[in-house]
């Protein structure tokens, strides 16, 4: 049950002056939250309570990333702070706790109302003036707040809206990141296979000369190509452990840290035959964060209203050419996709025919060694082209969401 505490006269001026200024304590004890209670909870969050812990276990799953911004991001968790503390533009609060709030203001009201009626005859006229000016606050406050909770506030819709957007990009570069760390591991383990074969090919090397089959010019040619199998191997090695350091801390960790990283899901076709360019046109348009501003700044601002008009006419136009060229990439990564599906099933069979000569007996190691090598490759390829498609998707997506980066020349400036 919540307590309300009865505001004594001495009091009054205090509330008074707080009220009038936009600044609410936050008390514990009385039913609100605390700030570093309230910084626990994005406003734009898409998560539940029960689903965000799950972000704190030592497993980065690609569905996860938005959570982990939310939570973890150093550059979102800034911006979100500001948001908590500064509620001259806001409150930082949810829908809901706004509304609570709201409410404990009004009943404060009420409570106030009833102390000043039933203490009318021993107040002065100016301790009951006191009394209903501070009542006319708390009311005044409580409908700010449910004025922000429904998105009338302009100062807490467009810091939201700010918190939005810093998710999503932030969201979409730690998903390229992640793409890209799973192209660079597949990489590294290429190199580390052409590496060993390499240092079995220049061991067989100094063999056969000793046998007087090979010149000593042929090691020193299988001693360069282990050279450079080396050089190969370190230089992907080091790009692999990079583009981990950086997804990993983008997202929470410390940069030795040694998370279990999933793989990408694969993507998902049937999305790609939901897609409308027409509707999405609209909506990419609809959305655009440039088109916002150019719509929402004054005409005087950008040289008049014919000016400003060109400029949205202009901005319109390059989305729409934009969003036609990220759609047709789309439709050939998806054709790449499909054939690079057709060769690597083609290279699962050609392997699992090599793992039964080589349990056989009927292949050397070495032999073993590169047809395993070459079904790395194919699997390398289809991965990649499996992971260039969800690129080329999300790029689509993003820019139907309204993250499409227009170009200088389209800004009217």
């Amino acid at each position: 049950m919540r307590q309300y505490k009865k505001w004594k006269r001495a009091g009054i001026l205090f509330l008074s002056a707080v009220m009038a200024a936009g600044n609410i304590p936050w008390l514990s004890g009385n039913g609100l939250l605390t700030a570093q209670a309230a910084q626990k909870a994005s406003p734009v969050t898409e998560y539940d309570e029960a689903t965000l812990n799950e972000f704190r276990d030592n497993v980065l799953e690609y569905w996860e990333i938005p959570g982990l911004i939310e939570q973890y991001n150093t550059t979102f968790r800034n911006q979100l702070e500001q948001y908590y503390y500064n509620p001259g533009s806001s409150t930082g609060l949810t829908r809901q706790q706004l509304l609570d709030l709201a409410d404990e203001l009004r009943n404060e009201a009420e409570i106030l109302d009833d102390e000043a009626e039933d203490n009318k005859s021993e107040l002065t006229k100016q301790q009951y003036e006191d009394y209903r000016s501070n009542i006319r606050v708390l009311k005044a406050r409580a409908k700010d707040l449910e004025d922000s909770a429904e998105g009338k506030s302009a100062a807490g819709s467009s810091a939201i809206r700010a918190l939005r957007i810093t998710k999503d990009k932030k969201t979409k570069e730690a998903r390229a990141l992640m793409r890209d760390y799973e192209t660079l591991a597949a990489q590294s383990e290429i190199a580390d296979k052409k590496l060993e074969i390499a240092e079995l090919s220049y061991g067989t090397a100094k063999r056969q000369m000793e046998l007087g089959l090979y010149s000593a010019e042929d090691v020193l040619s299988a001693e360069e190509a282990l050279n450079a199998a080396r050089a190969e191997a370190a230089s992907a090695r080091t790009a692999y452990v990079s583009g981990k350091q950086a997804l990993i801390k983008m997202l929470g960790w410390s940069y030795d840290a040694n998370p279990e990283i999933r793989k990408v899901p694969e993507p998902d076709l049937e999305a790609i035959a939901g897609y409308d360019l027409a509707k999405d046109e609209a909506k990419a348009i609809e959305n655009n964060i440039t088109l916002f501003d150019t719509r929402m700044n004054s005409s005087k601002s950008q040289g008049g209203a014919n000016q400003k008009a060109r400029n949205i006419q202009e901005q319109e136009n390059s989305v729409r050419s934009s969003l036609d060229l990220l759609y047709r990439d789309v439709m050939q990564k998806k054709a790449s996709y499909e054939a690079a599906v057709l060769r690597y099933t083609a290279a699962q069979a050609d392997k699992a025919a090599a793992d039964r000569k080589y349990s056989l007996g009927m292949v050397s190691n070495q032999q073993y060694l590169t047809a395993e090598n070459t079904w790395l490759a194919e699997e390398a390829a289809f991965e990649a082209a499996g992971l260039s498609l969800t690129a080329a998707m999300e790029e689509y997506e993003w820019a139907v969401k309204g993250l499409l980066e227009l170009s200088s020349d389209s800004s009217g400036s």
